[in-house]
């Protein structure tokens, strides 16, 4: 039994194929692990590029919304605490909110 496996690993193609595979898999400069690290960048890339296309519409309707005056000033007032002169501002902060 332990003969017939040493005898095909003595095989020169055997031996031949065993250095390819693990050539390939390990020490090339296309090894598997590098192709799997670029995989994984291209994976996390992607998810980016999602989440920022997301970010863009939301801005992109925001801005829309704020051509009109009234939805303008509510954000000014909400957003930036702006107020008009001769007026008093209060902020409500709740405990929800900080959490």
């Amino acid at each position: 039994m332990k003969s017939e496996y040493l005898k095909y690993l003595t095989n020169r193609y055997v031996v031949a194929i065993i250095v390819f595979v693990a050539w390939i898999s390990f020490f090339d400069d296309n090894s598997l692990l590098y192709q799997h690290g670029l995989n994984k960048q291209i994976k996390d890339l992607k998810n980016k590029k999602a989440f920022y296309s997301e970010a863009i519409k939301k801005q992109k309707q925001m801005l829309k919304d704020l051509d009109d005056d009234k939805k303008l000033e509510k954000y000014a007032r909400e957003k930036l605490l702006m107020k008009q002169p001769g007026e008093d501002v209060y902020i409500i902060d709740n405990e929800k909110n900080k959490e």
